[in-house]
């Protein structure tokens, strides 16, 4: 693996200061799985004192406990950040800069055009092959705002906090392909934080064990062959074409490109079109599922996509930078 040079940190900490992070994950898992009965309850009394009116009301009514799980996972994310921090000892040290911008901005364009280009080109081939089919209502312009916002804001900001300073600090911790590594595994596993397609609770009644239910049912993904190659195996080439994006120029630019197109295809394909009968009943899997970032045939599409833009970079980009 060929790092950039000033990427390398030279402050190094102990290799089992990388143990901090899984303790973290740990603890947000533990905390959200009994937070989300709390937060259920409470939304329930918020409902009943709301009449049942509104949009609020609405979203309360179809939301169901791995909702709810995934909510209060996010609070605690957050809540047990800034702890996380100062107990890690994380800092500037080792994230990537971002000047100059000129070729910055380029390089982001580059990763974006590539990674939206492939995928939609993807995705219309499965069209043609009735996998997929356009919806009759299909919304060509107005889903178009939504899906930009999503590229640029979760683009930017999960680069930002996972090959930012997330990576940085494991690059202290561990060498370049452990730290891509470990990167690469969170990435993919926090992006996963929801049960199996159509899994049910034991019992509809929300007790203060039903957020535990909810995580076994999680973990429980790892024990699935079809869902690690059809799913698991797509979000860690991902991460792992961010991860070497970063790796490789120094910078978050190229790999908030790829990261930015590839949501904006998935976005703006899922609005435009719907599955086939025989897509929605599995019978496409490991190949393809029910959106672009299942499946077999999308994790080569992935990994190429990551390869063809660190060969276009340093054949553009190099002699500049």
């Amino acid at each position: 693996m060929r790092l950039v040079q000033a990427d390398i940190p030279t402050d190094r900490l102990a290799p089992r200061e990388a143990l901090k992070l899984p303790a973290y994950v740990a603890a947000v898992l533990l905390a959200a799985a009994v937070l989300a009965p709390w937060l259920h309850d409470a939304a329930q009394h918020l409902l009943s004192w709301m009449g049942g009116q509104g949009w609020l009301a609405a979203e309360i009514q179809k939301a169901d406990m791995p909702r709810y799980f995934t909510r209060s996972a996010q609070v605690m994310a957050v809540l047990l950040l800034l702890p996380l921090i100062r107990w890690a000892g994380m800092d500037r040290r080792g994230f990537p800069v971002w000047r100059p911008w000129g070729s910055g901005v380029a390089a982001y364009g580059l990763g974006f055009v590539l990674a939206m280009g492939l995928l939609m080109a993807l995705g219309a081939a499965l069209v043609q092959a009735d996998i997929y089919r356009i919806r009759p209502d299909a919304p060509w312009t107005s889903c178009l705002t939504a899906a930009v916002t999503a590229a640029l804001g979760a683009g930017v900001l999960e680069e930002w906090f996972f090959r930012g300073a997330l990576l940085g600090w494991l690059l202290r911790c561990l060498g370049p392909r452990k730290a891509l590594f470990w990167c690469t595994f969170l990435f993919a596993f926090v992006h996963f934080l929801k049960p199996p397609e159509g899994w049910q609770p034991a019992s509809p009644q929300v007790t203060w064990t039903s957020g535990f239910e909810v995580l076994g049912a999680i973990l429980s993904h790892f024990g699935d062959v079809n869902f690690m190659l059809a799913e698991f195996a797509t979000l860690f080439a991902v991460g792992w074409a961010v991860g070497m994006a970063r790796l490789t120029t120094g910078r978050l630019w190229l790999s908030a490109g790829l990261h930015g197109g590839w949501i904006f295809g998935l976005k703006y394909f899922s609005a435009i079109t719907r599955g086939s009968t025989d897509l929605k009943a599995g019978e496409w899997l490991p190949w393809i599922g029910l959106n672009l970032k299942i499946g077999l045939i999308p994790l080569v599409v992935v990994s190429a996509t990551g390869w063809i833009a660190l060969l276009l970079w340093r054949r553009l980009f190099t002699v500049r930078a």
